[in-house]
């Protein structure tokens, strides 16, 4: 059976130079997120950080699901905010590319996982909003960012027992781990929260209406090889995407 291909997108990374060297950039993701989906049954094929618009329609023609990953923040502007002061990594050729693959992913019916930044990407699509940095815009938060080697399941989430998640998990309550200063505000037009934080602070969403998205703000790649249940969000991706690609 052919594997479905995932469409893994990608940011920009400027290398550290050394003494008398040109200065090298590269666009990839995590290794973890090529694993993850692998290990599903997925063929994952990157999809380059690129500002030429022309090749977004090919992208997403040549993959059967989308997979937005982690990175830097969304410019905030697109939501209708000044940035906060504690605001990093903007890339706005990405949000251009990863905004417009998205829309095209939706027009395909192809199905879509978001995971960290992925979420806040598919959140201010719909219209929703960000909360710009949980430690200093939330009281009493817990510890969103966890200063550890390896990946610590080190708060808890708390999903509704009638979500999307809550079927692909098997599960209403989950240890994560946990590497974010932001999350959703406002929820977008069409989506539903699926779970929360013991703060309150949204650690999912999924669409409202049937649409095949599913989005986290934790980081299920980091933890699915020592925790299998993380591992489901990339075999409801994959499977999803099989049937998409089976469809005439």
């Amino acid at each position: 059976m052919r594997r479905p291909i995932i469409g893994l997108t990608t940011g920009k990374r400027n290398l550290y130079t050394g003494p008398n060297r040109i200065q090298e950039s590269i666009v990839g993701c995590d290794i973890d997120y090529v694993e993850s989906v692998t290990r599903s049954g997925g063929a994952p094929v990157l999809l380059p950080r690129v500002g030429d618009r022309s090749v977004y329609p090919a992208f997403v023609q040549a993959i059967d699901g989308l997979l937005l990953t982690g990175g830097g923040d969304i410019v905030s502007h697109r939501y209708g905010e000044e940035p906060h002061p504690s605001s990093r990594y903007q890339d706005p050729v990405r949000d251009e590319m990863e905004f417009e693959v998205l829309k095209l992913s939706l027009e395909r019916g192809i199905p879509i996982l978001g995971i960290c930044r992925g979420l806040q990407v598919i959140n201010v699509a719909f219209g929703g909003t960000l909360i710009q940095d949980i430690p200093s815009q939330i009281e009493e938060p817990v510890q969103h960012w966890t200063n550890a080697s390896d990946s610590v399941l080190c708060h808890t989430v708390f999903i509704d027992e009638d979500s999307l998640l809550a079927r692909v998990l098997r599960t209403t309550k989950l240890a994560t781990n946990s590497w974010h200063h932001q999350s959703i505000a406002n929820v977008g037009r069409g989506l539903r929260i699926n779970c929360r934080a013991a703060d309150g602070v949204v650690e999912g969403i999924e669409s409202a209406s049937g649409l095949k998205i599913l989005a986290v703000q934790f980081h299920p790649e980091e933890s699915s090889q020592p925790f299998p249940i993380f591992q489901k969000l990339f075999d409801w991706l994959v499977h999803e995407a099989q049937d998409s690609s089976n469809r005439p």
